[in-house]
């Protein structure tokens, strides 16, 4: 017992690990030479002016910039920090009405027997909903659903986050109407918005086939034996066979504030692909859920406020984590780093032939993710370095859009700089090193994916159409 203590104290706590991360960044400061490309704005966007690298005096980070940097990290993603502690006090407020337990329960009892199809419906949607981009932010919002739903099927919180998370992903990595990345990096490259619709749906189906493939492995393994889950404890285990055992009625007040849940999510939908909402938007449409159902759910006024902070304490390590992750991209920003890695890892693909070419753009852009894990902030920054690049080699723009894509979008799943899947696992209670060792094959298929996709669409030719 003793022994299996001191093993895991050897694993760094996940604040440990990001921390130490930063501190190599700020090394790095040290080593790397500062640089900076020209930017000018277009439209509402900033983007960089291509051939126009500099080297600039250096700014390295020590020991005050280290500490800052978490700080600032924590400063630059308020709007998502407290988007998170919005939803964990709207949670928290539906649970204690009762609202959340009766309604899991009547999906439960209608889903049964038919659980695994419950599972590939609900990553069949939120990989759409991924795709278009409606859910790349708010997809923190909707893990504790998820987890709620995974269990009272009888499973664990990682088949939660996977239906949830990795579901969406499945769908954003290839963007087909994501206007954030594929629509931006179009609109750089001068091809017709959402061009190559056709083969990117094709890709996401694929894509979304291997995830639920991955998710029906582990779904067999932890039901032959549920020790094998990566959260597995007694107290989950008894807590999953304890939920959702008899069937409840809903009430007038239950079903009052489903109603607002429905219409929160739908004014999220409508907002994010109608009106342009961000994270600010989603907090406001939270907090006002939150309000209504603990008012209308019989929590009175102080019930409510009561329940809104415990549910904000349940998520502050999953908030704070986010800041965590922010910290690490603040350092490399800070120290001027970012644009001189981007410059020097365009160089390569110049000298080499165009599906060579076409691959090390894509490996390119991974490099660049874990530095810009933000789509649309990583779009404005290659895409007017690769699209010259692409000319001159003989890439195809659609191609040069997709390395771009596939660069950002799979890295994405397992980053540490990438505060929303930070986000989703310290919600889902799932441990980082573990959950880095678990979608390792899955990531390792969708590289694969990537590069047989890529090296195909060269050699066609795929163009705008």
């Amino acid at each position: 017992m003793a022994e299996a203590a001191k093993k895991k104290s050897k694993v760094p706590h996940v604040f440990a690990l990001m921390f130490i991360i930063t501190i190599i960044m700020a090394v790095l400061t040290w080593v790397i030479p500062a640089g900076e490309y020209e930017r000018v704005k277009v439209g509402a966007r900033t983007v960089v002016v291509a051939d126009s690298f500099k080297v600039v005096d250096a700014n390295p980070q020590g020991f005050w910039g280290i500490f800052d940097a978490v700080v600032k990290g924590w400063i630059q993603s308020a709007s998502m920090i407290f988007m998170v502690f919005f939803v964990g006090g709207a949670i928290k407020i539906l649970e204690e009405t009762g609202t959340i337990r009766v309604g899991m329960n009547r999906i439960v009892h209608k889903l049964k027997g038919k659980e695994l199809w419950a599972v590939g419906i609900i990553m069949l949607l939120m990989s759409i909903g991924g795709a278009t981009g409606v859910f790349a932010n708010p997809v923190v919002a909707l893990i504790p659903l998820g987890i709620l739903l995974a269990r009272g099927l009888g499973y664990d919180s990682v088949v939660g986050f996977a239906m949830i998370y990795l579901g969406s992903y499945a769908g954003f990595n290839v963007g087909w109407g994501n206007v954030f990345t594929v629509g931006i990096a179009h609109t750089v490259a001068e091809l017709p918005m959402f061009s190559g619709f056709g083969v990117r749906v094709f890709f996401h189906i694929v894509n979304l086939l291997l995830t639920f493939g991955f998710v029906y492995l582990y779904i067999k393994k932890i039901k032959s034996d549920p020790t094998k889950s990566l959260v597995y404890s007694a107290e989950e285990a008894a807590e999953q066979a304890s939920h959702f055992e008899e069937q409840e009625s809903m009430d007038f007040r239950h079903m009052i504030c489903t109603a607002i849940v429905i219409i929160a999510f739908g004014a999220i939908i409508y907002g994010s692909l109608q009106l342009k909402w961000g994270i600010n938007h989603y907090s406001t449409i939270f907090l006002m859920m939150a309000i209504f159902c603990g008012i209308i759910g019989g929590l009175g006024i102080n019930g409510t406020a009561q329940a809104f902070v415990k549910g904000c304490a349940s998520m502050a390590y999953a908030a704070l984590v986010i800041g965590m992750a922010r910290g690490i991209s603040v350092v490399m920003s800070d120290g001027k780093i970012i644009d001189t890695v981007v410059y020097y890892l365009s160089l390569p693909i110049s000298k080499f032939g165009p599906v060579i070419g076409a691959n090390l753009m894509f490996f390119a852009n991974i490099v660049v993710n874990f530095f810009i894990p933000s789509g649309s902030g990583q779009a404005v920054t290659v895409m007017p370095i690769m699209v010259p690049l692409a000319d001159l080699t003989g890439i195809t723009r659609q191609v040069a859009v997709q390395a771009f894509q596939f660069g950002d979008g799979f890295t994405n799943c397992f980053i540490p700089t990438a505060s929303v899947v930070m986000g989703c696992l310290g919600i889902a209670g799932i441990a980082y090193e573990k959950y880095v060792k678990w979608i390792f094959p899955l990531i390792a298929l969708q590289l694969v994916l990537a590069i047989a996709a890529l090296t195909v669409l060269q050699l066609i030719g795929w163009g705008p159409a």
